[in-house]
């Protein structure tokens, strides 16, 4: 199986080297690859798969991510949250291993807005319906402590844009009829965030 991932790999480097854009290849491409890995450490400790598949994904992400074309971020973002959701791999998993590439800030929480918009059937149909949420209150909470780097005046926009952020999943997610412990757990992710703001 490792023999068919390297094909796989292979593959996407030879679109890649061709300049060839497909969008429905490079994703065929990408899920045969993500499908190959767990398959292939089916036998592992979970703590090893999820190490591998990290592994895996920041050695193909410093290779392909300065082109959406070949690393399209919002498929695999939502392929590798199904993955992790349905493995119990935890919500902050995907979120630290694409900062480990390491993708922008910016560009995932762009990606994260964007999926948790489509509110798609498969995150109701694993039981998680607000595991996005939770994600993103991940993502945010990484983002505001590494806010110290971003300069003065850049950084006060920045702050009152992802309060305004917040506060929009706290009203959503305060509106939500099904009140689960994903809920409970985010409202608290998002409303600790809220606090932290007081700092800056």
């Amino acid at each position: 199986s490792s023999g068919i991932n390297a094909e796989y790999g292979c593959q996407l480097a030879i679109v890649h080297c061709a300049g060839h854009h497909d969008p429905m290849l490079v994703q065929k491409l990408w899920r045969e690859l993500l499908n190959q890995e767990l398959t292939s450490g089916a036998h592992l400790p979970m703590v090893s798969m999820m190490n591998n598949l990290r592994s895996k994904i920041e050695t193909l992400g410093r290779t392909y991510q300065s082109s959406e074309k070949f690393f399209p971020l919002q498929f695999l973002v939502q392929q590798l949250e199904v993955i992790a959701c349905k493995g119990g791999w935890g919500e902050g998993w995907v979120v630290e291993t694409l900062l480990s590439i390491p993708v922008s800030y910016p560009a995932l929480h762009s990606t994260y807005s964007s999926l948790i918009q489509l509110k798609l059937p498969c995150w109701n149909q694993l039981g998680q319906p607000y595991h996005l949420h939770i994600a993103m209150s991940l993502l945010l909470s990484s983002y505001v402590q590494h806010l110290n780097s971003v300069p003065l005046a850049e950084r006060k926009p920045l702050l009152a844009s992802i309060q305004d952020i917040i506060d929009a999943y706290v009203v959503d997610l305060q509106a939500s009829t099904n009140v689960g412990a994903d809920v409970t757990s985010a409202l608290s992710r998002f409303k600790a965030l809220q606090a932290g703001f007081n700092k800056y």
